[in-house]
């Protein structure tokens, strides 16, 4: 049996926290767009923020508190309190501050995520006067709304939940994030929240949780376009760590397995789309080259539109892999599509173009491109380009 287990549900699985979500009017009325996460007990967090000069006052935030130990986590949508200015770090400093007084903690403990519309400030004044209702509604149970909280463009609310047996019990971990456009690392595009009641180190949890990042949340990609908000942060309970080497693996497994879902919920509502594809590279010269090349092919504007119209065009393939930068031998180069060969060792292979076709309008598949030179490999999860990508983001800030 499995040292790890889904469960139904999200955050409301890991009962050492309480939730809380609800309308205050940021942007729109009648939706969900206020959120807390909240412990009791002290938290080490980690976290992994854009690389986007441009970054947004909450992340600015985050990185200034992220070493501290943590209570809270302040979670706003259709605001992304981003080139805002002085004043846009002034009013998250002044809405933690504000939560922090309710919750009796201190405000260096509460971190702030936002998300939506550049350029605008936060409607401070409104957001204020809902913290107490906020607080009010703090329970285990509210978990279950936060990952409709957070949604902008998303259609629909992601989230995952596990539980994994070590040699001193039984733990929970969950997460939720949201994205569906503006998806490329790094970071990918996003936020995303998970929570544990297995304690880690926290220089322990914050290698572990880069790490599950690295394969997980940047290696995917939507549309190429990195935002000035991403920020993903993990929350495990602040107490001394009892376990050993083979509990700390465990833990990363599961980790691993939470970020790779949240990852592929993430791609699968990419905006417009209609394929969620995985771009493996195999036998590359190194690492590097491996990433590289996956990351090129799954960015190349030309294989994603090829993919909308179901179309075999291995050429724009081999094209991106070429132009990648990484090490490439034609003669080595070989290309599937799910198990069929289209291109073997630098040469066109005929196919059966009923089974390709049948594969090409699958959801879901898989293109493989083989190097042959090496012994490193690398994923990347993309999607396809489509009319209605265009339309939604034609009209986003009216």
């Amino acid at each position: 049996m499995s040292t790890i287990q889904e469960l139904a549900g999200g955050l409301e699985n890991v009962s050492l926290y309480k939730y809380a979500a609800i309308e205050c009017g940021i942007r729109y009325s009648n939706r969900l767009d206020l959120s807390l996460i909240y412990s009791s007990e002290p938290c080490w967090a980690a976290g992994v923020f854009t690389t986007n000069k441009m970054c947004a006052a909450p992340v600015i935030l985050c990185r200034e508190r992220i070493n501290n130990s943590i209570n809270a986590i302040l979670i706003n949508a259709t605001n992304a309190n981003a080139a805002t200015g002085k004043q846009g770090l002034e009013n998250a400093k002044l809405l933690t501050r504000e939560l922090s007084k309710l919750l009796s903690i201190d405000e260096n403990s509460v971190l702030m995520a936002s998300t939506g519309i550049i350029g605008v400030q936060l409607p401070v004044d409104k957001m204020k006067n809902s913290l107490p209702v906020l607080v009010n509604n703090l329970s285990i149970e509210a978990g279950a709304l936060l990952p409709r909280a957070i949604m902008t463009t998303d259609t629909f609310p992601k989230q995952y939940a596990i539980s994994f047996k070590t040699s001193t019990g039984l733990y929970t971990m969950a997460g939720i994030a949201k994205g569906a456009g503006m998806i490329a690392p790094n970071m990918a595009t996003l936020l995303c929240f998970v929570v544990t009641d297995f304690p880690v180190e926290q220089h322990i949890l914050q290698s572990l949780f880069y790490e599950s990042v690295n394969v997980s949340l940047n290696a995917i990609t939507i549309d190429g376009d990195m935002s000035t908000n991403d920020t993903a942060i993990i929350l495990s309970p602040a107490k001394p760590s009892v376990h050993n080497v083979d509990d700390i693996k465990t833990f990363n497994q599961a980790l691993h397995l939470m970020m790779k879902k949240l990852a592929h919920l993430i791609v699968s509502d990419a905006e417009g789309a209609t394929k969620c594809v995985t771009v493996k590279v195999i036998h590359a010269a190194n690492d590097g080259d491996a990433k590289k090349a996956a990351k090129s092919i799954a960015e190349s504007l030309l294989v994603k539109t090829a993919m909308f119209g179901n179309d075999p065009n291995w050429g724009r393939i081999a094209c991106a892999a070429g132009y990648s930068g990484a090490e490439l031998r034609e003669d080595k180069l070989s290309i599937y599509f799910d198990e069929i060969p289209l291109f073997k060792d630098g040469s066109p292979v005929e196919y059966d173009k009923e089974k390709l076709m049948i594969i090409l309008k699958k959801r879901e598949y898989t293109i493989t491109v083989d190097f042959g030179i090496g012994n490193s490999e690398f994923e990347f999860l993309t999607s396809d380009l489509s009319y209605d990508y265009v339309k939604i983001n034609a009209e986003y800030s009216t």
